[in-house]
């Protein structure tokens, strides 16, 4: 029973070897990296203590080390393919980039080597001679190639070091603006050394001094960046009218830029007092300009809006009020434009006073005493700008004003009894014998809206120009010879003086509708009935009469109380009264008759 306990339990062992066995293939199979294989061998190596696995794991490491060979082949192709452009980290310089690279292939040939080491049975075969000698090759060849870069690297860092002999600040050819002069060359000498030191390379002393400045640099260049940001900023909230006047502190701010294009460099040791001095510069030209355009917008430039806003015409709603009467009218308007012109008269003040205010805050603002200051002549011309647009404020006022009261007093809209506007001005049409006339006439009307337009061109006569505080009133010039000499004011003028005559036609067309009544008035009431008698009417004849005289009273009562032409409502109810009473007066005249008529013939009977 023992030898066949004995015999199964070796067939066991065998099968547990062949099992081991292929385990330790397919193992092998699965690594393709020869340091892998090399420690996975050790690992088999340290647990298999039995003869025929051990001559199999030696077997296992000759074919690691043909495999070696290759290995060391496909690193050298692989540095002859990429050693002028070699494969770089992105986070990292050429130099230590090529270097990394370098060391990588090393390594990936050097670690497996040294395990190969520990094996000298391995190694003293004629085939390992030939990979060691292969493996001696590769790596010197990448020593060297690392050597070089060093040594290369090394050789340049004076060079880039000039880098920092430029001035701090260089002003362009083309564009006339300024840039901060840093050459690129010390950024990547810094990166090279920080990169370098941190793999364990020792560089050089000059490398080692730049690279102890770095935040030094990194931190002047940011400030004199922003600087020069700042320097374009307040420059560009300069405004075009007040830029002629502020050339004397742009040249002040520029003169403490200046030792930065001259003579500062990155190694100077009073660029923080540079630095102090050219922000101190922006902050008082910033402050000024602050002021300058504070004054610009709100003071000058909000008024002469509000100016140009101005109506100095009372216009009634166009559909709202009521019509009314040239009396009310004119008053309405004189009033309206005398509050107006003292309104305009203290705007104007505002702006002048304004404009003398930012003129002497310019006048005043501290500058180098090398330089030439602002000069009256220059202050005075930019008063005159504002001069120029307070008059062009006021002559669109003026003529947006004639404009409004032309469009309303012009209006042909509503025409007969429905309309879409509401007629300006109130007519009473009256029966004044022997025709039909308005009150007020056309002529009163015109006349109204001529002085209308007329106190609206002289409200300028009270807006005096600028400069003129020291003279006395009456020999003070006002903005209204040079408004009333404008075109457009004279062309809306003479349309004004005209407005009435674009609907005298209609009216008068409409008047001539009443002339069929003109027998009314003309004819002799006792004429007409001794004519009527003399035909020996009978009673049927007289009644005809009397309904005819009927059917006019009727015929009046339908006509419409009001009619609108354009602006103009004409009134007819005081006219129908007017014509109902002559119509009236001949019912009258032969009712009366009749009566009496009948009286002397029943008296006769």
């Amino acid at each position: 029973k023992f030898d066949r306990d004995y015999v199964e339990f070796n067939v066991r062992i065998s099968d547990l070897e062949n099992a081991l066995q292929h385990f330790i293939n397919s193992s092998f199979d699965r690594i393709t990296s020869i340091e892998h294989s090399l420690r996975l061998l050790k690992k088999f190596q340290s647990i298999l203590q039995r003869e025929n696995l051990k001559a199999d794991l030696e077997n296992k490491l000759t074919v690691i080390f043909h495999n070696y060979g290759l290995e060391l082949n496909a690193v050298q192709d692989m540095y002859e393919k990429h050693k002028l452009n070699p494969p770089v980290a992105r986070n990292l310089p050429p130099v230590a980039g090529n270097i990394t690279w370098a060391r990588h292939l090393l390594k990936r040939i050097e670690d497996p080597m040294r395990m190969f080491a520990s094996n000298q049975h391995v190694l003293a075969t004629k085939d390992a001679k030939k990979i060691i000698r292969m493996y001696n090759k590769v790596a010197r060849t990448l020593v060297e190639f690392e050597t070089l870069w060093y040594q290369a690297w090394c050789n340049s860092v004076e060079a880039a070091k000039h880098g920092l002999q430029a001035t701090l600040i260089v002003r362009h050819p083309e564009d006339g603006r300024i840039y901060v002069n840093f050459d690129r060359e010390i950024l990547q000498l810094i990166r090279e050394a920080r990169c370098l030191d941190r793999m364990g390379i020792d560089i050089p002393e000059n490398a080692k001094i730049v690279l102890l400045q770095e935040n030094k640099f990194k931190t002047n260049y940011n400030e004199l960046n922003h600087a020069l940001k700042e320097y374009e900023r307040v420059l560009s909230n300069i405004r075009d009218v007040t830029a002629p006047l502020l050339k004397p502190h742009i040249t002040d701010l520029e003169l403490k830029l200046r030792p930065g294009l001259l003579t500062l460099t990155r190694t100077s040791v009073n660029i923080d007092g540079y630095l102090h001095q050219v922000h101190t510069g922006l902050a008082r030209l910033e402050e000024l300009v602050t002021k300058i355009n504070d004054v610009v917008d709100n003071r000058i430039m909000n008024n002469l809006k509000v100016v140009r806003k101005t109506v100095l015409v009372d216009l009634p709603s166009h559909t709202e009020s009521e019509p009314i009467t040239l009396d009310e009218f004119v008053e309405l308007q004189e009033k309206h434009i005398r509050i107006k012109t003292e309104f305009l008269a203290s705007k104007s003040v505002e702006v002048e006073r304004a404009v003398n205010d930012l003129i002497q805050t310019i006048l005043t603002f501290p500058l180098d005493p090398q330089l030439t200051a602002v000069t009256q002549e220059e202050g005075k011309s930019l008063k005159n700008h504002y001069n120029w647009m307070m008059y062009q404020a006021l002559l669109f006022t003026t003529k947006q004003s004639l404009a409004d009261l032309k469009k309303r007093v012009c209006s042909r809209f509503s025409v007969g009894f429905l309309y879409l506007e509401k007629p300006f001005f109130e007519v009473d049409v009256q029966l004044d014998v022997p025709s039909v006339r308005l009150s007020p006439s056309l002529d009163d009307i015109q006349r109204a809206i001529n002085r209308a337009a007329i106190a609206v061109l002289r409200c300028s006569k009270q807006l005096y120009n600028w400069g003129q505080n020291d003279l006395p009133v009456d020999q003070r010039k006002s903005f209204f010879e040079v408004i009333a000499e404008d075109k457009e004011i004279v062309k809306v003028i003479l349309l004004l003086t005209g407005s009435v005559q674009s609907t005298k036609n209609e009216i008068y067309k409409y008047l001539s509708n009443f002339r069929q009544y003109d027998w009314l008035w003309q004819q002799g009431k006792k004429e007409k009935y001794e004519t009527f008698m003399k035909k020996q009417p009978t009673t049927d004849d007289f009644e005809k009469e009397l309904k005819y005289f009927v059917h006019i009273e009727q015929e009046i009562a339908y006509i419409a109380p009001i009619h609108n032409i354009g602006a103009i409502q004409l009134n007819t109810r005081n006219l129908k009264t007017q014509l109902r009473q002559e119509a009236a007066g001949w019912k009258v005249q032969y009712s009366q008759n009749l009566h009496e008529t009948a009286r002397a013939q029943l008296d006769a009977l």
